[in-house]
């Protein structure tokens, strides 16, 4: 009887290996950035733990610009990976291992404008960086960005609309003088602008405008969706009064957003619950609830810091 040679049996097994299912999701989603300054780095799947991930993005570890970003890729359950950089006490100041990275970053990837939040496209192999850049490119992937030519440039207005309105936020939790009530009044300029945009959709419809574009989702619903938390959670703690007092149209799109089902499985789970609205300097949303986080003394509640590597199943 011929036997079989050893080294026929060990290529057909090499063989076997390399068209084995797995050979072939190991090479598809490995991953084009890699780095260990990030404390959590969060595997985002939605059923498949081995689909591929077009997509990675960057931020520190709040919610923050990041939030609408990790929104809008979970509505589209487009699997992703978050990787959250911590800041942390150093002596009376603060430092992060991002600092330290970012140079490196820079030079692996050829991306001078290197900044949070940041793009990994795996399937491109590039990094983008710059908050509206990155909304329109995450949007158009996921069929968020508009129809046509207008409504993608009408988009492109309310994103950036709504990058004012963050600002006005951003500046008081960052060291603006000014008190809470101006501060407000500030925000109700662009909220007063997105009420008409959105009276002017609801003349479109016959239901509830849950959408700001054409009753569609589009980049800009998920921006503005976490600038009313926000604004919501300030009025509230510092005793504002009702937000939406003048602003229906705005309740009924935030109220009704919620719901969808879209978008609950990502304002169900830890990334939308437990991560701050700001960073640990900043004097409003420091802290989840919102509180605000003291300096060392709260270091012991920051639980959403260094989690390692997490998979986030939301099927």
């Amino acid at each position: 009887m011929r036997t079989t040679p050893p080294q026929f049996l060990l290529f057909t097994a090499l063989l076997t290996f390399l068209l084995s299912s797995e050979f072939a999701s190991a090479m598809t989603t490995s991953p084009f950035f890699k780095t260990d300054a990030a404390g959590t780095t969060v595997e985002v799947t939605f059923g498949d733990k081995t689909a591929e991930k077009k997509f990675g993005l960057g931020y520190w570890s709040i919610r923050g610009l990041g939030a609408p970003l990790t929104m809008m890729l979970c509505a589209a359950k487009t699997p992703f990976s978050l990787y959250l950089y911590d800041i942390v006490e150093d002596g009376e100041s603060w430092t992060s291992d991002y600092f330290g990275a970012k140079t490196g970053y820079i030079e692996d990837y050829s991306q001078p404008l290197w900044n949070l939040p940041f793009c990994v496209n795996n399937a491109e192999k590039k990094v983008l960086t710059q908050t509206n850049a990155i909304f329109n490119h995450v949007g158009r992937a996921c069929g968020m960005l508009g129809d046509d030519e207008m409504s993608t440039s009408q988009c492109e207005s309310l994103l950036c609309e709504i990058y004012d309105l963050r600002n006005v936020m951003v500046g008081f939790a960052y060291g603006s003088s000014e008190d809470a009530a101006s501060i407000l009044a500030n925000g109700m300029k662009h909220l007063k602008k997105i009420e008409a945009v959105l009276e002017i959709e609801a003349k479109k419809s016959t239901g509830e405008v849950v959408h700001l574009v054409n009753g569609k989702f589009s980049a800009p619903d998920f921006h503005l969706f976490e600038m009313l938390d926000q604004f919501e959670a300030f009025c509230k703690t510092y005793e504002l009064g009702d937000l939406y007092t003048d602003l229906k149209r705005l309740q009924q799109f935030k109220e009704g957003f919620a719901k969808l089902d879209e978008n609950k499985p990502y304002l169900e789970s830890w990334l939308h619950k437990e991560l701050p609205f700001n960073n640990c300097m900043a004097r409003f949303g420091s802290l989840p609830g919102p509180k605000t986080y003291v300096h060392t003394e709260s270091s012991k509640l920051a639980a959403w810091r260094n989690k390692g590597v997490v998979e986030l199943n939301l099927d």
